[in-house]
């Protein structure tokens, strides 16, 4: 096995055992420290990485999980247990282009092939006091202009590269308010 460099970056990592893809995993902090971590409950010989030295879009821990997801579903390693399908990638735009009009976590789900946002009118979300309210769904409706098989800009720019250099944040106080985009989402 090769010696383990600790290093403080964002990547997705891989480990073989025998020449075959057994674990696939993210991790923002030391690599070294995360896959050490592995050698209690999982069997490998070798491991791989993508950084986001060599692909900056990892650095977004968003596009990072996201492909994370993707390679899982992918290559169905041993001890990966995720049973979510990816969604296709411009359903994930769309997904994290909609993300700002209002970044709560739970009426937005850029991990799932289900498309909420799409198909649900109300949102359901807990108060401070847990009880169960809903909420109108107001995000724009970007899809009806869209070719969902065809290249997505956001104002001509290449939508992938214009939301990895985009700041996402979850809302930390779980807004029920949408405010719409001023960038166009367009093929």
């Amino acid at each position: 096995m090769k010696k383990i460099i600790i290093e403080k970056e964002p990547l997705i990592y891989f480990l073989f055992n025998k020449n075959k893809i057994v674990y696939i995993g993210e991790t923002a902090v030391e690599k070294g420290k995360r896959i050490h971590q592995h050698k209690k409950d999982k069997i490998y010989n070798s491991y791989a990485e993508i950084s986001g030295k060599k692909r900056p879009f990892i650095n977004n821990i968003y596009f990072r999980k996201y492909y994370e997801l993707r390679l899982i579903n992918k290559f169905k390693p041993k001890y990966n247990k995720e049973k979510t399908t990816a969604p296709s990638l411009n359903n994930f735009i769309c997904k994290m282009f909609l993300w700002n009009e209002n970044p709560n976590p739970n009426f937005i789900n850029p991990f799932t092939a289900y498309n909420q946002i799409k198909y649900n009118k109300y949102f359901e979300y807990r108060t401070k006091q847990r009880k169960i309210k809903k909420v109108l769904n107001q995000y724009t409706n970007v899809w009806n202009n869209l070719d969902m098989n065809k290249k997505l800009y956001i104002d001509n720019q290449n939508a992938f590269t214009f939301l990895i250099n985009e700041t996402m944040k979850p809302s930390n106080n779980y807004s029920t308010k949408f405010i719409p985009r001023e960038e166009r989402l367009h093929n």
